[in-house]
């Protein structure tokens, strides 16, 4: 095992007695030892000590009561024999093969297998071990839409096959990408052949700590990180390898997250864009692009997930039956038809077959080297989504609309998607007729002496009886269009443009 890199990572003595390492502490009790079976405050966390068969036992590093008491039955258990662990164990098993085993186990029923195969690959190949490929299954109509029912990817393991064949259009930015990033592969390299049950909090955040210097984004990293919690979550509860009761990929300081995007694709950049894509040899790029623009789908569902059978022609709908949020209804507009139609004149193809033709890779070359000869900078394929939920939500007012366009589940998340910026607000703020002329402050003294300054521009003002009543009460007459004013309020009417 390669440590040169972590010195922590060499094996620390035992520590004695009453002293926690964070992890589990087991020894055979040879005389009398006091039995201590609740939970109590230790550090910043919860311990609990036991003797048991002969066995002492003492746990620590809990947030609660709860979490210690159930490590302390795990590990009663498996003084009992009768829950063994499973597998060879913490000491005996490296990180990356922990995490194959992991993704054999639970990545065929994860919508997010894709991505999370891909950073599981990384640990895979930097260990020498095969590499996970998934294959898409088919949903059927028992399990459209509901995650976890009947599986969703098929995962096999493939030979370690050296370089991976990179599109000529990312080959750049993926050279940059390795050579930015290379310390921290090769801490990566060293975590993954390290035994799971000796890597501990300090490793973890020496190797969080590299992936932010070498530029990664706190997303990229809160998801790595995220991914090696879960294997050390699965490995305790599923495999019941109790020396990792202490998962070392929690209690990190990580930096904030704040990965909210306000680009949109403004209409100028949209004709740059357009003309753009007309010069680009793949003829499907262009109308895949608008779909999305148009629709708000996200880059997988017409890629991976639309057959022209989804298509209903007639109410102008897409119907995806296991998007990422389940099942839902696109609405199209009359531009996404009419780029359907164009892609279904470039592919002809039958009801079961994808809408596009052409993979994710494929597509983002493509749309990097049209933003290049439009000169539009830090615009992304997502960034579409963005683009559709403002346009509408500009258009129309109605975020229930909006909501049912991008298929979001809550308005919290939705909220995400509608950019709308301070010259949006302006926009509609200046939008009044050629006629109006521009409004001024008027002192409400001055307005209630007389009404008619009120409205500049306006028609003019005739005067109508007032009803006994109102007479009685000292005025004579009111404004046509204009109602009473009292002391407090002035009624501005009229005023409201179009």
């Amino acid at each position: 095992m390669n440590t040169a890199h972590f010195p922590e990572a060499q094996k620390q003595p035992a520590p004695k007695s009453g002293q926690s390492d964070g992890k589990t502490s087991t020894s055979t009790s040879t005389g009398p030892t006091r039995q201590e079976s609740q939970p109590y405050l230790h550090g910043k966390g919860f311990a609990i000590r036991r003797n048991y068969l002969g066995h002492s036992i003492f746990l620590s590093g809990f947030n609660t009561p709860a979490a210690v008491k159930k490590a302390l039955r795990a590990r009663m258990q498996d003084i009992d024999g009768s829950v063994k662990s499973a597998g060879a164990g913490a000491q005996d098993t490296s990180l990356a093969q922990a995490m194959q085993d992991y993704a054999l186990a639970r990545l065929p029923a994860m919508k997010g297998s894709q991505q999370e195969a891909r950073r599981i690959n990384a640990y895979l190949r930097a260990a020498g071990l095969r590499l996970l490929k998934l294959e898409k299954i088919p949903v059927t109509p028992s399990v459209a839409g509901k995650t976890g029912k009947g599986g969703h990817f098929k995962v096999e393991l493939v030979a370690h096959a050296g370089e991976r064949v990179i599109p000529n259009g990312l080959a750049a930015h993926r050279k940059a990408l390795l050579t930015a990033t290379a310390k921290s592969d090769k801490l990566r390299a060293v975590l993954a052949s390290m035994p799971i049950g000796e890597i501990s909090r300090d490793l973890v955040q020496r190797f969080v700590n590299r992936l932010l210097a070498d530029g990664s984004s706190p997303a990229t990293i809160a998801l790595e990180r995220a991914m090696l919690r879960v294997v050390f979550n699965y490995a305790f509860t599923t495999w019941r390898w109790t020396e990792l009761s202490d998962n070392p990929a929690t209690k990190l300081k990580m930096a904030p997250v704040d990965n909210a995007r306000s680009r949109i694709l403004s209409y100028d950049e949209q004709g740059l864009l357009e003309s753009a894509l007309a010069d680009c040899r793949n003829q499907l790029v262009e109308p895949t692009l608008t779909l999305l623009r148009e629709t708000a789908m996200r880059a997988s569902e017409p890629l991976d997930h639309a057959t022209w059978g989804n298509v209903d022609w007639k109410r102008s709908v897409l119907s995806l039956s296991d998007a990422k949020a389940g099942r839902r209804e696109v609405p199209l507009s009359l531009l996404a038809v009419q780029a359907l139609h164009k892609l279904r004149e470039l592919n002809p193809a039958g009801d079961n077959d994808r809408i596009v033709s052409i993979t994710y890779d494929a597509l983002v070359a493509a749309w990097r080297r049209a933003l290049e000869r439009a000169g539009i900078e830090g615009l992304r394929v997502h960034d579409l989504r963005h683009t559709a939920a403002t346009r509408l939500a500009l258009q129309t007012g109605n975020v229930f609309l909006v909501k049912a366009l991008t298929g979001h589940k809550t308005l919290q998340m939705l909220e995400r998607y509608v950019n709308v910026s301070a010259d949006d607000v302006v926009a509609v703020m200046h939008a009044t007729p050629l006629h109006a002329t521009p409004l001024r402050a008027i002192p409400v003294s001055e307005a209630l002496a007389e009404p008619s300054n009120l409205l500049p521009s306006a028609p003019p003002i005739t005067e109508k009886p007032v009803a006994a009543d109102v007479a009685s009460e000292g005025q004579g007459a009111v404004v046509e269009g204009v109602p009473k004013a009292s002391s407090n309020v002035v009624y501005l009417a009229q005023l409201r443009r179009a």
